[in-house]
């Protein structure tokens, strides 16, 4: 007898909600099984975003743990029509008089004008050959159906370092051949070696020339106006050239740069404790705690980072071995901040001691002891996040599993409920038809 419906047919009794019931309060724990995973994934994540943060601190100390970082520098050019300048690492502070006489220019020569780009410019078959320097001889076959733009088009497909274009002057031929050398310098010129078409190349309209100037009255030439073998660690361009102008350039330190990366450094490690503070606490008003309340580990990363911050080098002057002594302090709250004019004023007066605090040469400086701890606390072999991580996985894939059992358990309890009930169902249909027996006798 089936008491798939919601009451008995002969008692009448509501087993589906007697059912769910007994079901229900055996759910209860699959259901506190379900929140604890959820507990434990919200945990693991925050561990995720807390690695990220880290990492953010490691590769901000990581650009401050060398000499090389601090060498950073700027340059001037008093006209910037002249010339423009940029300096690398390898650079040093100094001031150049730079004369431009001629900018390196690339070869350019023009065809004689047709009527149509479209015209045909050989009589039967042949070769147009060139050269553009020293380089290799360049061919392309040309026959009585090349037009002046399918020369234009070949050339441009040999990528030969030559650009050909068609330009339209408006005289009464106005469609003209242009060959332009993709590279300046006056050993780049354009060179035709064979020429089996009509078109004739009678106009230089630029000539292949070298760049020409001093640097602090010393001469030099260049086939490019991009110069970076003269001054070490600078390139400048040239732009235009004037013989009565001098242009002075300056190379000096890039204080603005090096700020950037000590207030980079500062910022990173405010927002690992701003995180780790925001997920430590307890609500008592809604009796909810934050995912790193009472959690040694993410107190120990706060802790272990806090040290470096507030540490000193060991072995420098008691005069520049802690962040305080370049402007950077913490207020009661634990958050630092930097004071960027201290810092600067430390650059100008006491530049190697400034990298001596923070490079990883003799001694840690704060940029190598940054570095390092955040390396150990990131680990992804043996590192305590990591270590945390794995255990929460293990913690849920164990719930997983109990969650799957109790389920299991619980489809086999509902199945013994039903089964009871109808066995009892049969039971009182059994005595309901003896007891009318018995009345009809």
């Amino acid at each position: 007898m089936s008491i798939s419906a919601t009451s008995g047919v002969v008692s009448n009794i509501d087993y589906q909600t007697l059912i769910s019931q007994l079901v229900g309060i055996r759910q209860q724990s699959i259901t506190q099984l379900s929140n604890d995973k959820k507990t434990l994934e919200k945990t693991n994540s925050a561990y995720s975003n807390l690695s990220s943060k880290v990492d953010e601190l490691k590769s901000a100390a990581d650009a401050l743990r060398t000499s090389s970082s601090f060498n950073v520098f700027k340059t001037s050019v008093t006209d910037e029509t002249v010339l423009g300048a940029s300096a690398s690492s390898t650079a040093a502070k100094g001031s150049y008089s730079i004369v431009v006489t001629n900018i390196a220019k690339a070869h350019k020569i023009a065809a004689d004008g047709y009527a149509l780009d479209t015209s045909t410019i050989a009589g039967g078959a042949g070769f147009f050959k060139f050269t553009v320097g020293a380089g290799a001889e360049q061919s392309i076959a040309v026959d009585g159906t090349t037009t002046l733009s399918g020369l234009r088009d070949s050339i441009n497909a040999l990528g030969a370092g030559v650009t050909a274009s068609i330009v339209n002057d408006g005289s009464a031929t106005p469609y003209r051949l242009i060959l332009t050398s993709n590279t300046t310098g006056a050993s780049n010129g354009i060179t035709v070696t064979q020429n089996d078409t009509t078109v004739a190349f009678n106009t230089t309209l630029q000539a292949a020339q070298d760049a020409s100037f001093t640097v602090d009255t010393m001469t030099f030439t260049r086939a490019s106006n991009t110069v970076s073998d003269v001054i070490t660690g600078v390139t400048f361009d040239l732009k235009s050239g004037d013989p009565t102008k001098t242009v002075t350039l300056s190379v000096e330190r890039d204080s603005d740069k090096i700020t950037e990366k000590v207030t980079d450094f500062v910022e990173k490690y405010n927002s690992i404790i701003s995180y780790i503070k925001a997920n430590n606490r307890y609500d008592s008003e809604t009796k909810t705690a934050g995912v790193f309340f009472g959690d040694t580990v993410a107190r120990s990363v706060w802790d272990d980072l806090r040290k470096v911050m507030t540490g000193a080098v060991t072995g420098l002057p008691d005069t520049m071995n802690r962040l305080l002594h370049i402007g950077i302090t913490s207020n009661t709250e634990g958050v630092f901040s930097l004071d960027s004019s201290k810092l600067k004023t430390a650059l100008s007066t006491s530049f190697d001691d400034v990298v001596a605090m923070f490079e990883d040469a003799a001694i840690d400086g704060f940029g190598a002891l940054m570095y390092n701890s955040t390396s150990s606390i990131t680990d992804t072999v043996d590192g305590r996040i990591k270590g945390r991580q794995d255990g929460l996985q293990d913690n849920i894939k164990k719930i997983e599993e109990n969650i799957r059992n109790k389920e299991y358990s619980l489809s086999l309890y509902e199945e013994q409920l039903r089964s009871q009930f109808m066995g009892l169902e049969a039971m009182l249909a059994s005595l309901k038809s003896q007891s009318n027996f018995l009345s009809n006798l």
